[in-house]
């Protein structure tokens, strides 16, 4: 075998391998991202299977262990925001049957983590209950800007903006 081959096999050994490595690590490390309603529609099939799950924490629902690190808690779906396309497609649901799941993690509590705070869970379901290993929560509505202003009321800044403007 002269060099040129000893270089295009070598080449393809490498290459290969590589190729091996990126498909492995991303197929063990991929989850299917759903939101509260689409996991209560198929539950079973999610069953054992990596998931992340987006959902709201229920209120009433969190038990936390600081000593051990231990969290438990319920998680339902996110209502829609008022006003929104969502909302007016809606029907009312009573809170007694909207699809909760309860939620079991060990580890450090994010900052931002209380009841009624949207959150995102990692990991998988086992006998009803998601076994996560990552939990992310989502910022808070209230720094989500008004979406209609009040009729004859300046978009919030507006005046600040004007006062700038005029003086300078």
């Amino acid at each position: 075998m002269n060099r040129k081959q000893k270089f295009a096999v070598g080449s393809f050994v490498i290459v290969a391998a590589v190729a091996t490595l990126i498909y492995t690590a991303a197929r063990e490390t991929s989850a299917y991202f759903l939101t509260m309603e689409e996991y209560a529609a198929e539950a079973q099939a999610h069953e054992g299977k990596p998931l992340r799950l987006a959902g709201r924490v229920s209120d009433g629902s969190v038990e936390w262990n600081p000593r051990t690190l231990d969290l438990a808690f319920q998680i339902q779906a996110i209502p829609p925001r008022p006003g929104s396309d969502e909302a007016a497609e809606a029907k009312p649901v009573a809170l007694t049957e909207a699809p909760t799941l309860t939620v079991k993690y060990n580890g450090i509590l994010p900052d931002m983590f209380a009841e009624g705070r949207d959150v995102i869970v990692e990991g998988h379901v086992t006998n009803r209950v998601f076994e996560a290993n990552t939990l992310l929560t989502t910022c808070p509505s209230k720094y989500e800007a008004d979406l209609e202003q009040p009729e004859g009321h300046p978009p919030a800044g507006a005046e600040a903006a004007a006062g700038r403007i005029a003086s300078g």
